[in-house]
């Protein structure tokens, strides 16, 4: 049993890294991405909600100034 170990890890040792960073890369882009796909979506919410509180503030001020006239 203890041969059947060893040569798994003979296997493991003779493996290039080069796979395995580029599969560490790869997982590491991704989340990168998605990151910056929920800031974008973050950002366009609070934009979203700028021209809505905009629009309140201006319909206020209207509402205000026809009742001083």
């Amino acid at each position: 049993m203890s041969t059947a170990k060893e040569y798994k890890l003979q296997e493991l040792t003779m493996l290039s890294l080069g796979p395995v960073m580029r599969s560490i890369r790869h997982w590491w882009l991704r989340r990168a991405e998605d990151h910056y796909l929920i800031c974008a979506d973050v950002e366009q919410a609070r934009a979203r909600e700028a021209q809505q509180n905009v629009a309140y503030y201006q319909k206020r001020a209207a509402l205000a100034r026809s009742a001083r006239l």
